[in-house]
Formats: structure tokens, C-alpha cells, sequence
């Protein structure tokens, strides 16, 4: 038995150092590789570099290294950080070694993920010629490679896809389809013609364009927009509502205050929210009124809106002494909030007594609107609160 145990041992011993040897040298050779690798991507950034400056591919060299998968990676990272004339240089480079055509090939693979490399290969190469071939890719089976196209189309930025964009958004899931909005939000102006003409159709994802058309912030959305109003689609009219915050001009007000009277609290707060970005005088009737609604939402962003207007401080400053708690509640939190509050502490040292008047009146009204704590923790005097509290 003892003899037995030695030679387990032994081919034990044996079997630790044959792993180590491995271990040794695998790591050798995975080093080794790494290095050869490390000097070929120097050599092609260096050729890269040369290319750019020179202009020249010098063809036939050009296109061996273009079957090279360094170089291709070397060759997209120039892309990313080049502009202007470098980068039309190294763009016409790459088309003549076939590197354009390389990829343009890779989208015809019958594996997703060559074809997923492939596209975002051409986004990063930003070709013009290679819109038709992307287009068509926004057909493909595969969910990934589709949003991918819609980027790569947005990176190259022609006017002419937003239409086929649009077109394709109808047959994706919610996630996909707002990943091409995304795209289409990069597209920036360009795409405001069409997608506007889109908001006026009966597209299952015209709230998301609508958002889309409200980060854009282009006033020629403006008519899609204020049409969208009137739909029955809620979420539709909240969004467009949302949107003419940025995307409106003071045509768009009279539609907005309209909407204060919607039947949906999300589109009220919508409306009301756009109306402060809008900061038309005419509206603060309106939004005074909306101090009073029966959901919170539109009770805070009317009171919200009413700072951005000019003259609603002053509106907000009445509302203290409103009727209804929930008018008074809404104007004093943002009142506070907003550093209106703040700003009537530092004018109780003012100089000029009709500052310092107008201050103590603002504390006063917001102290008997249950508000006293804030001042207290600003540093006024605990008797001095309480004065103003039982001021008339």
C-alpha cells in the first residue's frame, strides 16, 4: 500500500508540473501574440497617420492591409476622431483599397453577428454611397442589426432616409422603435419636415415623434403639432402638448390654454408645463386657475409655470391668500422652491424700505401659509416669525 500511495504521488507531482509547464507556456505564446499584434497596430497607425497627411494610398499595399482586421479596427478609430477634410481624405482611401466594399459584403452574411459588425462598421465609416445598402438593412430579421442601420443612417445624416426610418419604426417593438427615434433625433432639423408630415398620419408611435419633435425644438413642427392636439389618442395630445414647450411659438398658446381643460390630468400638466416655457403674460389667468385643479401634477407645474411668466410671481404671491388650500399649498412650495423665498430674506437687509416692505409681506403671507419652518431654518428670529405670523 505504501508503494502504491508513492507512485499516486509521484504521478501526481507529475501531472502538477506538466500543468505548470502548460500554464507557462501558454501565457508565452498568449504574450507573444499580444506583442504582434501591438507592433502591427502601430505599424498601421503610423501608415494611417502618413495616409491622412499624404493623401495617397499607394493601392496595392493599401488593399493587402485592408484584409486585415487591425487595420480595419485602426482605420474606424481614425474615423471616429477626424473631421472635415482628414477625414474626406481617409473616407476616399478607404474606398479605393475595398475597405467599403469589405463591409458592404459583410451585410449579405448569413451570420447576425458579422452583419451586426458590418453595419456598424458602414455608421462608423459614414459613406454616402452606402445609403441604398443600409436602407435595405432596416429590413433585416434581426432586431439589432435594424436599430443599428437606423444609426448608422443617422451618422451619415442624409434627409432621404428619414423617411424610410419612419416606415420601418412601424414594424418594431416599443424598445426598438425608440432606439430609431433616437436616430432620428440625431438627424436634428433634417428630419422635421418629414417626421412632421409622419405626426399627421395614423402612425402607431406618433407620441414618441411627437417627443422626438419637442427635443429637436424646430418651430416648422409647430402645425403637426397643435393638430395633434385634438386626438383621441391621449398620450398622443400629452406629448404634442409636452413638445410645443420647445417646439412652439405664441401661435401655439391659445391651443395650450385650451388644453387646460383637457379631461386627462397628464395632458393639464402637460399643457401647463409648455405654457411656462412659452412665459406668454396671457396665460396667467389660466395657470392661476389651474392652482386649483384636483391632481397635484397640475397644481405644482401650473405654479412652476407661473414663475417662468413674467408678472406670475406676482400671481403666485396672491394665490398665498387663495380660497382653496391646495391653491395656497401649490404657490407657496414654489415659492420656496424656486429661491423666491430665499431671495425675500436677503431683501429684508436691503436698503431700500420698499424692498424690505414687499419681502416682509411675501414672509408674512408664507409664514401664515404654514410655511414658517423654512424661515426658521434660514436664521430669522423666532419672534420676528412669529410678528409676521400675526400680521393682517
Amino acid at each position: 500500500m505504501a508503494d502504491l500511495a508513492v507512485a499516486v504521488l509521484i504521478a501526481l507531482g507529475g501531472l502538477v508540473l506538466i500543468s505548470a509547464v502548460a500554464l507557462f507556456l501558454l501565457k508565452g505564446v498568449s504574450g507573444a501574440r499580444r506583442r504582434r499584434i501591438a507592433r502591427r497596430r502601430a505599424r498601421f497607425v503610423d501608415f494611417v497617420g502618413e495616409l491622412i497627411v499624404r493623401g495617397d494610398p499607394g493601392s496595392r499595399g493599401f488593399r493587402r492591409y485592408a484584409a486585415d482586421p487591425e487595420f480595419r479596427s485602426v482605420v474606424l478609430e481614425y474615423m471616429r476622431m477626424l473631421q472635415g477634410e482628414d477625414r474626406q481624405r481617409l473616407l476616399t482611401a478607404a474606398r479605393d483599397m475595398g475597405l467599403v466594399d469589405r463591409f458592404l459584403k459583410g451585410l449579405k452574411s448569413k451570420d447576425r453577428a458579422q452583419r451586426v459588425g458590418a453595419v456598424e462598421a458602414l455608421g462608423e465609416v459614414a459613406d454616402p454611397t452606402t445609403v441604398t445598402d443600409l436602407v435595405f438593412m432596416l429590413r433585416d430579421v434581426v432586431p439589432e442589426i435594424r436599430v443599428q442601420a437606423a444609426a448608422a443612417l443617422a451618422n451619415i445624416g442624409d434627409p432621404h432616409s428619414v423617411k424610410s426610418l419612419l416606415a420601418s419604426m412601424e414594424h418594431q417593438d416599443e424598445w426598438n422603435a425608440q432606439r430609431i427615434a433616437d436616430a432620428l433625433f440625431a438627424f436634428g432639423r433634417e428630419a422635421v419636415p418629414e417626421m412632421s408630415r409622419y405626426l399627421q398620419g395614423t402612425g402607431k408611435y406618433r407620441p414618441l415623434i411627437a417627443r422626438t419633435l419637442g427635443l429637436i425644438g424646430d418651430i416648422r413642427a409647430e402645425g403637426a403639432l397643435v393638430q395633434a392636439l385634438s386626438s383621441a389618442d391621449v398620450d398622443l395630445r400629452m406629448r404634442a402638448a409636452a413638445a410645443l414647450g420647445r417646439a412652439g411659438t405664441p401661435r401655439a398658446v391659445p391651443s395650450l390654454l385650451e388644453l387646460l381643460g383637457d379631461t386627462q390630468w397628464e395632458v393639464r400638466a402637460q399643457a401647463a408645463s409648455a405654457l411656462g416655457r412659452r412665459t406668454d403674460r396671457q396665460a396667467i389667468p389660466w395657470l392661476r386657475r389651474a392652482l386649483s385643479d384636483q391632481s397635484w401634477w397640475v397644481r405644482h407645474n401650473a405654479a412652476a409655470a407661473l414663475v417662468e411668466v413674467p408678472g406670475g410671481n406676482e400671481a403666485l404671491r396672491a394665490s398665498l391668500d387663495h380660497p382653496d388650500p391646495y391653491a395656497r399649498d401649490a404657490a407657496a412650495a414654489v415659492l420656496l422652491s424656486s429661491g423666491v423665498a430665499g431671495g425675500a430674506v436677503d431683501a429684508l437687509r436691503s436698503d431700500d424700505a420698499t424692498d424690505r416692505i414687499a419681502a416682509e409681506d411675501l414672509i408674512s403671507s408664507l409664514v401664515r401659509a404654514g410655511k414658517a419652518e423654512f424661515f426658521l431654518v434660514a436664521g430669522l428670529n423666532p419672534a420676528y416669525v412669529d410678528a409676521l405670523r400675526m400680521r393682517a
